[in-house]
């Protein structure tokens, strides 16, 4: 879900790394010379992209200060700002896992430790990457990584029905009329009228995308309240790498009926003990992306969290 409202943020100094055509990420260092060989990827979530997402330069900087064995980098793929509106979750994986290929070569700095850190929709781009992407046939192993992070994991349906303000009967017949206008007719690729787009931050987007992301357990539904036991065994269930959940008290994007603490429960009872961090918490007084409107301290909590995560992997 896109942020409603940001500080530009500062000129930043790095690396832009090219790791495939139309594909870019760039790494937070002041060092080039001297590349740390871990990295934590951020995943940006719908119509972000480079420093969209407010803590991004604190989070970069304290990653690089705290150790210097680590370093934060942030991709840019075919979802990036309004590309999200015609790609998809398996689009996302296979782009950072061609990201995750790159680091690990001699061109890309020979990279050993990978953390993905989601936020938003990058949490369902790195929950697809834990339990369904890496449990793939022909998974390549030189792209796995050593654990992930969601921050503001919440529901795209949910989260959807929320921004656009239209009662839940509303917001379902459109969702049953893409379904009848065109996943049922095998229209899947084509893109959605004006009408469709304003429920979708402006952003043109294609009938699977739109259906995937707003009908319940479509490929995007991850992280909705009203999913059971059984669905969290396929995700959270699948995890083989340790996971911490942080999800903010004031997101906005969260319905009132929903109760936070039981959901993240529900997640932590479906995931192995072995993997599931006792970091994850609500974090107070964060909203969304830990912008404008949360408590001054919520953003400190946050990186202070992740620091002490990433210093256990």
């Amino acid at each position: 879900m896109p942020g409603n409202e940001f500080d530009l943020a500062s000129p930043q100094v790095g690396i832009l790394h090219h790791y495939g055509p139309n594909k870019t990420a760039f790494e937070f260092t002041s060092n080039p010379q001297n590349l740390a060989p871990n990295v934590v990827i951020f995943i940006h979530g719908l119509s972000n992209g480079l420093l969209d997402v407010p803590y991004i330069p604190k989070l970069a900087e304290s990653i690089s200060k705290s150790n210097s064995d680590w370093v934060l980098i942030q991709l840019l793929f075919k979802s990036s700002y309004q590309g999200w509106g015609t790609s998809s979750l398996k689009n996302d994986t296979k782009d950072i896992s061609k990201l995750i290929k790159y680091l690990r070569s001699e061109k890309g700095g020979n990279r050993k430790k990978v953390v993905l850190l989601g936020h938003s929709t990058g949490c369902q781009d790195t929950i697809e990457y834990l339990s369904k992407f890496s449990h793939e046939p022909n998974f390549d192993e030189e792209t796995a990584i050593q654990a992930g992070i969601l921050q503001a994991p919440v529901s795209d349906v949910e989260g959807l029905q929320v921004s656009s303000k239209l009662s839940i009967p509303e917001f379902n017949k459109l969702v049953q009329e893409v379904y009848d206008d065109y996943i049922s007719q095998n229209k899947q690729n084509h893109v959605l009228p004006e009408k469709f787009r304003r429920i979708a931050f402006g952003t043109p987007i294609t009938a699977y995308r739109f259906y995937s992301l707003s009908h319940p357990r479509g490929d995007d539904d991850y992280f909705s309240s009203y999913l059971t036991s059984d669905d969290y065994a396929l995700s959270f269930g699948k995890i083989e790498k340790p996971l911490l959940v942080l999800y903010g008290s004031k997101d906005e994007f969260v319905p009132d009926y929903v109760n936070r603490q039981k959901l993240i429960d529900s997640w932590k009872d479906a995931t192995n003990p072995k993997y599931w961090s006792p970091l994850s918490k609500i974090l107070q007084g964060a909203t969304h992306d830990i912008g404008p409107g949360s408590d001054e301290t919520a953003v400190d909590d946050f990186i202070e969290t992740v620091l002490t995560f990433i210093k256990s992997i």
